[in-house]
């Protein structure tokens, strides 16, 4: 079987089939963005912990929308203690316009990078969030700082811990009931005991009792409710209360005077500073007469005062004495009746005396001289 000769014409018509094809295609990825010779990307980094199953060529957005995609992931070198937290690199490119405006005013410094998810359980994405003018537009190369969400592995171990403590409470749980159930506790006997229950009701009686008198007008509560002289006489109280403050705030009486008056507020502080000097006075002059100094000190304090005090009462009481028993002048004076008579008639005659000079002082005053 000869073999078929391809002709010049045919290798050119199929040479051109191929490049058409391959001009379709480049088309298309172009027009779809994931091809694009013409345009420079630019290229930011950011730092994880863990990319948890991302894979080169996800999606890069910013705020939700699309702008690039990943375009490397690099492990970093083994870190030297267990304190880091980055050990995985991503390389981002993105579109060098975003919508219509330069990517590097679109991101920037103060910018954030989060890795994300479709959904709960969708493909893994990148995005980045907005910046602020606060931050300086990023140029190609620049490092952006990086965060996670929480992933649904961290959601699951967060899960077996509150299943975990959801366990303990419930058996905590078992244990009070059965405490409840077997009376014991304050709890339990609220629900097992019977004299509770009486009790409660027996108040629940005396309250509606004490109800029922307050309405039909018996006892001090009663009368302090129904009672509208009670009401009258309060709402007089207070209209006085309130007069009484708005003289004071005119400055009438006493307190309004006190409370208006600067020179009775400077007067009022005179006398409690002089009474303050008075006090302190006091308090000195109570210190002496405990120490004993002074008069009034030697009085408190000296026992020879005393001593002589109580033999001076003593003699008093010995003089006394004697005056009574009749002995001496004084008690004869007393006691003597004679000395009282002799007195008397003295005192008479003297009285007797001046009656007679009165009526004739010439009788004795008669003066008579004798010459040799």
């Amino acid at each position: 079987m000869s073999k078929k000769k391809v002709s010049i014409i045919d290798f050119r018509v199929g040479l051109m089939t191929l490049i058409a094809i391959l001009a379709v295609i480049a088309t298309i990825l172009t027009i779809s963005g994931d091809i694009n010779p013409f345009r420079k990307e630019l290229i930011v980094r950011t730092k994880l912990s863990n990319v948890d199953g991302l894979r080169p060529g996800a999606e890069v957005r910013l705020a939700g929308v699309k702008v690039g995609k990943v375009k490397k992931i690099t492990l970093l070198p083994v870190p030297s203690n267990d304190q880091a937290t980055q050990t995985v690199e991503l390389e981002l490119a993105l579109d060098p316009l975003i919508d219509g405006k330069p990517a590097g005013e679109r991101v920037r410094t103060d910018s954030q990078v989060i890795l994300g998810s479709v959904g709960l359980l969708g493909d893994k994405v990148v995005d980045i969030s907005p910046g602020t003018l606060k931050g300086d537009p990023v140029t190609n190369g620049a490092i952006i700082k990086g965060s996670q969400e929480t992933t649904i592995r961290q959601l699951i171990s967060g899960a077996d811990d509150i299943l975990a403590n959801f366990t303990t409470l419930s058996a905590s749980l078992k244990q009070i009931a059965e405490k409840i159930n077997k009376g014991d506790g304050t709890v339990g006997k609220l629900v097992s005991d019977a004299a509770l229950y009486n009790n409660l009701n027996k108040t629940v009686n005396e309250a509606q009792r004490l109800v029922q008198d307050i309405h039909s007008g018996k006892g001090t509560a009663a009368r302090l409710i129904n009672d509208p002289q009670l009401y009258e006489e309060v709402f007089t109280t207070v209209q006085r209360v309130d007069k009484l403050l708005v003289d004071i705030n005119d400055g009438k009486g006493t307190l309004g005077k006190l409370a208006k008056d600067d020179k009775a507020y400077t007067e009022l502080m005179t006398i409690l500073e002089r009474l303050d000097r008075t006090s302190g006075k006091l308090e000195d002059t109570v210190a002496r007469l405990e120490r004993g100094e002074g008069t009034a000190g030697r009085l408190l304090r000296d026992d020879k005062l005393y001593r002589d005090a109580e033999e001076t009462v003593t003699n008093l009481n010995t003089v006394v004495a004697r005056l009574e028993r009749g002995e001496g002048s004084a008690g004869r004076l007393l006691r003597d009746p004679q000395l009282y008579d002799n007195l008397t008639a003295t005192s008479a005659n003297a009285n007797q005396l001046l009656i007679d000079f009165r009526k004739d002082p010439k009788k004795f005053l008669t003066i008579k001289l004798k010459l040799f």
